[in-house]
């Protein structure tokens, strides 16, 4: 049984990536709540649309600015201080959450958080972990693994975001201390993640891959420049509609709660896990660039009909495709990424692109 579940990785998939998916997978599973409850629970406390713009847009701000710092740190010092303090600073965005309802501390919350939502193979600081540890032809398929995990894992966390509805009838709870109790579930798992990371040896330092003379001693600016610019068109559209926003947008559009969008977020991460195991063909036939590229173009049909949908079940169709097609092309451009640029540079270029 042992060989066998050692066998289910590809090669070079060591006990250092086997902790850092547990620890990626246990930060996911808050993520995948989040992702659904977090604009709803804003709401609930009776916040304007606007001051619910503010937050997200305040977390959105910070995450830029902790993509392109720990990018280029990680780069100069070792990946695993900062893996480790995006998870501290995870948790400490749940035990926030769970124990007020001030606007200015739930905005540092939404700050500390940012700051740790580094949970996914496409952050900088993992990025620049797996290529420090993986040759660059078997990058695909590792990212791919970790992208299978971290959809299972979200999709487990998008399917009890509609716990807040099961305390309220059990515990006779109201909305918002449900949620409550929803973001303590979060901090146990956030802490977990953080836990996991503490045997995990860093590759950087090891190697004497470290440079710390100069700050941003890049050579590749111009690549990583090129790069950043097409990756900010999707960065400015997602901005406008993903994440939170789209399970806002149902609550207020046709009255659908977490306990709705959870299953359908849920629904749509496990659809999308079937989907990763056609990119090795798909790669084949077109390429990386070709793959992204008609990927960007089906996506950006689909949203443009979903901005036309009035009927709720087209919309939830719609949603879910939609989804999909953004989710499908995240390994091929994390391994892409990841061969552009000099393997002690990979932390900072993805670091400036994300940003």
């Amino acid at each position: 049984m042992r060989r066998t579940l050692l066998s289910s990785f590809p090669r070079g998939f060591d006990r250092d990536l086997k902790l850092l998916l547990s620890s990626m997978a246990s930060r996911r599973i808050v993520m995948g709540f989040m992702e659904v409850v977090r604009a709803i629970y804003f709401a609930l406390l009776g916040f304007s649309y606007l001051t619910i713009g503010l937050l997200l847009s305040f977390s959105i701000f910070i995450s830029a600015i902790h993509h392109i710092s720990f990018g280029v740190l990680s780069d100069r010092y070792g990946r695993k201080p900062f893996l480790m303090l995006g998870a501290l600073f995870a948790t400490c965005r749940l035990v926030i959450f769970a124990t007020t309802r001030n606007f200015w501390l739930l905005a540092l919350g939404q700050g500390l958080g940012a700051m740790g939502e580094g949970a996914g193979a496409g952050q900088p600081v993992v990025s620049g972990y797996i290529a420090d540890k993986v040759e660059i032809e078997r990058r695909v398929s590792i990212f791919s693994t970790l992208a299978i995990t971290n959809s299972i894992a979200t999709a487990v966390g998008a399917a009890i975001a509609g716990f807040p509805q099961l305390f309220t009838r059990l515990l006779g709870l109201d909305l918002v201390s449900a949620h409550a109790l929803l973001f303590w579930m979060g901090a146990v798992f956030s802490a977990l993640s953080f836990i996991l990371l503490f045997p995990i040896n860093d590759v950087a330092v090891a190697k004497g891959m470290v440079e710390k003379q100069r700050m941003f001693k890049v050579k590749s600016w111009g690549v990583i420049l090129r790069f950043s610019l097409v990756r900010t068109t999707s960065g400015f559209g997602w901005g406008l509609i993903g994440g939170s926003l789209l399970t806002l947008y149902f609550y207020l559009r046709f009255g659908a709660g977490s306990d709705v969008m959870g299953p359908i977020f849920s629904a749509t991460r496990l659809i999308s896990i079937l989907t990763y195991l056609l990119i090795p063909a798909t790669v084949a036939r077109l390429g990386e660039v070709g793959t992204l590229t008609w990927s960007r173009l089906v996506s950006a049909a689909f949203t443009i009909t979903f901005a036309f949908s009035n009927w709720y079940p087209l919309s939830v169709i719609l949603l879910v495709v939609l989804r999909i097609l953004i989710m499908f092309p995240m390994p091929i451009r994390q391994s892409f990424a990841t061969g552009i640029v000099d393997a002690e540079e990979t932390a900072t270029a993805i670091g400036i692109s994300n940003f």
